[in-house]
């Protein structure tokens, strides 16, 4: 009389017989359906975690949709406060040192590409659409809200472009003076993901923590086309550095004030 003989308590298996597969719970076809849902999923892209996509999914007349749209408008005012603040001394945009003009000129396009809301409208605009699916995730994301989501971002990302753009500009002093101002606007960008995380904390209640949970969830399909509506983030991407290239070339082929007077 033979016996099979067992291998490792830890490995659960004889010797000589294959080893069986891990069951993945949850996909109820096989191999088959695993693959069809990491498809869907790969052909999906989420919300960003930030204010915004509760203006998505929080209804209207809620506390917090109106918390969401109060940072909106707190960074709105800041970002109005620091324009009005560049325009009281439009005089110093120019400077005569070629080494700070040069470095103002190649800091352009990485003045666009770290505007996170701005690429995430461009991005949105000509990657993703609406899909009614998400009103079973919140019956409150409908295309509407979701336009006024991407109007209020895509402010937020031109002001903030704006601000940085602008105080580039006006510093003149030194190259690392033109380094340090660009980088300590950046931090503004960051005010609407700071207050999510919170959030997320529940510093503000059961209610709006358990809200952000439903945020993370949101994700809408990738376009499958290939047409010119997928250029669209190129398009608006290249045209905003044109703009901007423009308005520098433009500044600074000003005659000198000191100059002048």
């Amino acid at each position: 009389m033979s016996y099979v003989q067992y291998d490792k308590k830890e490995h659960n298996t004889t010797v000589g017989m294959p080893e069986l597969a891990t069951v993945e719970p949850g996909y109820g076809g096989g191999d088959i359906a695993k693959t069809d849902i990491t498809n869907t999923k790969a052909n999906e892209e989420a919300l960003d975690e930030d204010v915004y996509a509760f203006i998505l999914v929080a209804p209207v007349i809620s506390a917090p949709f109106l918390y969401a749209f109060g940072v909106i408008l707190i960074k709105y005012l800041i970002y109005g406060v620091l324009l009005f603040g560049i325009e009281d001394n439009s005089d110093q945009y120019y400077t005569s040192v070629p080494k700070v003009q040069a470095v103002k000129f190649l800091l352009i396009p990485v003045a666009v590409a770290m505007q996170e809301d701005l690429i995430h409208v461009y991005a949105y605009a000509a990657n993703l659409k609406y899909d009614e699916k998400v009103l079973k995730v919140s019956p409150s994301a409908t295309r509407a809200k979701l336009l006024l989501s991407m109007l209020l971002r895509v402010t937020d990302g031109l002001l903030s472009l704006s601000v940085n753009f602008l105080v580039m500009l006006q510093t003149h002093d030194s190259v690392r003076q033109v380094f340090l101002n660009f980088a300590a606007l950046h931090f503004l960008q960051s005010i609407d993901d700071v207050f999510f995380l919170l959030l997320q904390k529940g510093f503000f209640g059961d209610e709006m923590e358990l809200l952000t949970s439903d945020c993370t969830k949101v994700s809408f399909p990738r376009r499958k086309t290939h047409g010119v509506t997928k250029k669209f983030d190129t398009v608006l991407f290249t045209l905003t550095l044109v703009v901007l290239i423009a308005i520098y070339s433009v500044i600074t082929a000003r005659p000198n004030p000191s100059i002048a007077a």
